[in-house]
């Protein structure tokens, strides 16, 4: 049976899908651009949340790597804010044994200041999860079973806290093609360029993950980029 045209008073057959939500046909890009003030009310992938669920496997039969849209599931928080608050929550609520920081990866739109955080269980030496594919090229190294995503940063930087399906999807295919662990190290030397105003184009990286903030800077700073930064 032929789908009708999502947009108002056109009753063509709808020969493509909403990118989204995989669900709103349109006959054309024009009926598609008309129809948008409307769908975006509703479109579930232009809805925002603070958090989205990653599952393990898709819901159909698709591979991991080619159906991310179909493995992300909005889950909004209502403990969001804390660590405590949210690590308890999704155990309450996901029936999860332990909730802990599995990895970090930044964007794929070139945000330095916030990065998607994410929470999974602790995998025991006996337990057999499936690997997370997607989490673990996001994350740069293996993950198993499903994880929770939200966005946070470093102390200082506002960060949004809901977003939409639709950025996190495009954040997670990004990492498909780019190495997490690259675009890590650039995304933190640019964000500690301009947090302390320091011209670091020379450097390749740095990394503040494990800073002792009471030794002085520059000593901080040369250890951090293997000694390539003088003051």
């Amino acid at each position: 049976m032929a789908v009708i045209c999502a947009a108002d008073s056109c009753s063509n057959e709808g020969k493509s899908r909403c990118a989204g939500c995989k669900e709103a046909s349109y006959c054309s890009k024009a009926c598609q651009v008309s129809h948008f003030p409307t769908h975006k009310t509703t479109c579930p992938a232009l809805q925002k949340y603070n958090c989205y669920l990653l599952h393990a496997d898709p819901q159909t039969t698709a591979s991991p790597l080619s159906s991310i849209n179909e493995q992300v599931e909005p889950f909004h928080l209502q403990e969001y804010g804390t660590e405590v608050g949210e690590m308890k929550e999704l155990k309450r609520r996901l029936g999860w044994t332990s909730a802990t920081e599995v990895g970090k990866f930044y964007d794929h739109a070139g945000a330095d200041t916030w990065y998607y955080f994410v929470y999974g269980q602790m995998k025991g030496k006996k337990e057999k999860k499936a690997e997370n594919e997607v989490a673990s090229r996001a994350c740069g190294r293996p993950q198993y079973g499903d994880v929770a995503i939200i966005r946070s940063g470093p102390a200082g930087f506002d960060t949004p806290e809901t977003f939409t399906k639709s950025a996190l999807v495009k954040a997670l295919e990004f990492y498909q093609t780019h190495e997490s662990s690259a675009i890590f190290a650039e995304r933190e030397k640019t964000r500690m360029g301009k947090t302390t105003g320091l011209d670091l184009s020379g450097v390749t990286s740095v990394d503040a993950t494990n800073w002792d903030f009471s030794r002085p800077f520059a000593e901080r700073m040369a250890e951090s980029t293997n000694g390539k930064w003088r003051p």
